[in-house]
């Protein structure tokens, strides 16, 4: 096996493969409308009648032009991830406003972007070019960074624009421009996902661990007190200064709009996590490592503890920044796998890092070492192609009606992502939660109902994500009519993906997922509310 590595093509050819391979699962089907959450719904949606608007009255001036930008920003500022919203709304000066694809292309390029930019990371602060390539390959192929860079959604622009703001400001130790470029960068990243609001937490980690390895004084590990006189304090409050100064500019704008938006979704997630605290629910994101990426890769990842044991603390920078960020939103009422997308480049260069240590250490286990790799690398194509070919069948449950009724008005689950793909989004409406509020749609010319999975994060009976029964009307409507039609809609890859990012007690949600196929949970199912209210009529008079 080691003569097979010490060839001078080998290495490059499969480093080729690899690549090839990363590039094709990453892209297939890139400009597809295929969208998964409620929330690329959301996105996208917005705005969407003043996108229209401008997509008929295009501008003349630049004077024009001007106005319309001024108008996006500020309607964006009203949102809790403005950056996000403002990029999208850009779509409709070159693709047209119904160009949904657009948010998908953005993420796959700042996948991109975050790979190659993580290669010239671990080069420099790692100091090993074979662990830079490592790296960037298994970063390539990652599963959720594969999944996250095919989204209509925000979380691989974060992750580049995050892992930007840590090179600059590892890039020199004294202050200067890429200081506060890094701020700014840091700050963006808050603007695409206002749960980054602890942002800074990650510079005074990385100050705190080089002061810990007694970085300047080239020694190793010394006092407590020594540690806290070498962190250098003054350096990180001007940091965070610089960091909250631009998020407060931006919020007080127009008023404070945006302040007061992000400030009501932060006070609200604080409530909700008050009352869902389970120690279970620590194991989560451990967890998700092992199902979302692999299990191989989950061993190499974790294998970073054993650098404990040899006390070289140094190599346990990528791994430090991914657990503070998995303990931090442990706390959060919602524990979803997407909350650890920023720090992925980390969990990467985690894993490159104990392989590459492994591989010198111990040579006389070089083969064992190259076959768990190959296991790891074999699971992570495995998985991140299974998802890439997923399907979902919104936009087909959506045509299944307006084919037959083009003026249908509809009653849905998911409205957002739906409503994409219907001329008048507001022929389709969300589901609510009792029955004499349907029976209120209905007398309105509502004809159809459509459930999906979402049913199973707002409409459980007892208000439990991922905790069947449904609410009383609609279980009986799945228990005892007949569907119009029913779409397959998320296979098994897709909904763990769907319920794991939706996750807010972990119990429920591995119960959930392991009755999922033979309940049909990931199922599309529409039916006409017709025979929804006679059948519903008859059942109650049988009662």
């Amino acid at each position: 096996m080691k003569k097979y590595l010490k060839s001078k093509s080998l290495v490059p050819a499969t480093i080729g493969l690899i690549v090839f391979i990363g590039l094709v699962i990453r892209l297939y089907r890139i400009s597809d409308n295929q969208f998964l959450f409620y929330d690329e719904g959301m996105y996208l949606g917005y705005n969407r009648a003043f996108l229209n608007l401008v997509a008929n009255n295009p501008a003349h001036s630049l004077s024009e032009f001007g106005v319309i930008l001024s108008l996006m920003f500020k309607t964006a500022l009203t949102t809790a991830k403005a950056l996000w919203f403002f990029i999208l709304n850009l779509r409709v000066f070159i693709f047209g406003s119904e160009a949904w694809y657009f948010a998908r292309w953005v993420s796959a390029a700042s996948g991109l972007g975050t790979v190659i930019l993580l290669f010239f990371w671990s080069r420099r602060f790692l100091k090993s070019t074979p662990i830079a390539v490592l790296s960037a390959l298994i970063l390539l192929i990652l599963p959720s960074h594969v999944f996250y860079s095919r989204l209509g959604m925000q979380e691989a622009l974060s992750t580049l624009l995050f892992l930007s703001a840590i090179c600059l400001y590892m890039s020199s130790e004294r202050i200067r421009w890429t200081f506060f470029l890094s701020a700014f960068l840091l700050a963006c990243v808050y603007l695409t996902n206002y749960r980054m609001i602890i942002a800074p937490i990650f510079i005074a980690f990385i100050e705190c661990f080089y002061a810990f390895l007694g970085k300047e004084s080239g020694r190793g590990k010394v006092s407590l007190e020594k540690i806290i006189s070498k962190i250098k304090w003054q350096k990180i409050a001007l940091y965070a200064a610089v960091f909250y100064g631009i998020v407060l500019l931006v919020g007080s704008l127009y008023g404070g709009v945006n302040l007061h938006v992000t400030l009501a979704w932060m006070f609200h997630q604080a409530q909700d996590a008050g009352g869902k605290f389970n120690p279970v629910n620590f194991l989560s994101y451990p967890y998700y490592v092992f199902v979302l990426e692999g299990v191989f890769f989950a061993c190499f990842f974790w294998g970073n503890v054993y650098f404990f044991k040899y006390k070289e603390y140094a190599k346990l920078l990528p791994f430090g920044i991914v657990v503070l960020q998995m303990g931090i939103f442990s706390f959060a009422a919602e524990k979803g796998a997407r909350y650890v997308c920023v720090v992925l480049p980390f969990m990467a260069a985690a894993a490159a890092v104990v392989v590459d240590d492994a591989w010198r250490r111990f040579p006389k286990l070089h083969n064992l070492i190259l076959g768990f790799g190959i296991l790891a690398l074999g699971g992570m194509v495995y998985l991140s192609g299974m998802t890439a070919l997923a399907r979902t069948d919104y936009e087909e449950a959506v045509h299944f009606i307006t084919d037959h009724d083009p003026q249908a008005s509809i009653v849905s689950t998911q409205p957002l992502v739906e409503g994409l793909f219907m001329s008048d989004e507001k022929k389709i409406v969300a589901c609510p939660n009792d029955l004499y509020s349907l029976m209120a749609l209905y007398k309105h010319g509502a004809r159809y109902l459509i459930l999906d999975p979402q049913s199973y994060i707002s409409w459980d009976l007892d208000g439990r994500r991922f905790s069947p029964p449904l609410v009383d009307f609609l279980e009986l409507t799945l228990k005892n009519v007949q569907p119009l039609q029913t779409f397959p809609h998320l296979n098994k890859f897709l909904l763990n993906r769907f319920v794991l990012d939706h996750n807010e007690q972990i119990l429920d949600s591995t119960h959930f997922l392991s009755v999922a196929q033979e309940e049909g949970y990931g199922k599309i199912r529409i039916y006409d509310l017709n025979t929804v209210f006679s059948t519903l009529q008859q059942l109650m008079q049988k009662v």
